[in-house]
């Protein structure tokens, strides 16, 4: 056994060790034949199993992963102990497990090769952090972003060009209106063309989107006025 996986058996001994021991620190190591070394107990506490000395393959059995969707399963070459056991180094790489209750656990993945002092790889040795809490977050403020931007289009966005439209066609017809009706038509219609710059100033704020260049109003079609 090299100096390198020597120093990871020896954490007993060093006060890392007790680290692992009484925190949610999540990490596994594994040396050049992907053979485990080291699995922190919170790693076994969520997988609920014991660290042994298991090859590459019955790893993947043991601790099985999936994307982020939760359903598919991450494929051996893409788990991040395999890929930094081959000289990749991981960053923040999202993964999802199940955990013993039956959630969906997100896991944020940090994995580095193993080098000897002659700089071989000489195995892996991965971080594991459970996410689940921000990924949750963040899906929730999407679903929410969705909903907005479904709201504005359909609740607001759609009413308003009809409103808009029916106002142009009066407008067709306003020979025969009394101009005090003339003039509540224009307020009308003032006001929409101002809802409608509203909705789309927050339209472009939900996509984090500048607004668009205001669109030309239609010329106040009353005696002596413009828009």
């Amino acid at each position: 056994m090299s100096g390198t996986l020597g120093s990871l058996d020896s954490l007993k001994d060093v006060p890392l060790h007790l680290a692992l021991d009484k925190t949610g620190v999540g990490l596994v190591a594994c040396d050049a034949s992907g053979r485990l070394t080291l699995v922190s107990p919170a790693v076994q506490e969520l997988f609920g199993v014991e660290f042994a000395p298991v090859s590459e393959e019955v790893v993947a059995e043991r601790f099985p992963l999936f994307r982020c969707d939760g359903v598919t399963p991450l494929p051996p070459d893409e788990v991040p102990l395999h890929r930094a056991r081959g000289g990749e180094f991981v960053r923040d790489l999202v993964v999802t497990a199940h955990a013993l209750d039956g959630r969906v656990v997100h896991l944020k993945c940090n994995a580095v090769p193993l080098r000897d002092a002659e700089g071989v790889d000489n195995g892996a040795i991965a971080l594991v952090q459970d996410v689940t809490v921000e990924v949750q977050a963040a899906q929730r403020a999407e679903a929410l972003r969705k909903r907005l931007v479904d709201t504005i289009n359909h609740e607001f966005r759609t009413p308003l060009a009809a409103l808009l439209g029916h106002v142009e066609l009066i407008h067709d017809h306003h020979d025969g209106l009394d101009p005090e009706l003339t003039d509540w038509l224009a307020a009308i219609e003032r006001s929409g063309w101002k809802l409608r710059d509203l909705v789309a100033e927050v339209d472009a704020l939900v996509h984090g989107e500048a607004a668009d260049d205001p669109v030309d109003r239609p010329v106040d079609r009353r005696p002596g006025r413009s828009a």
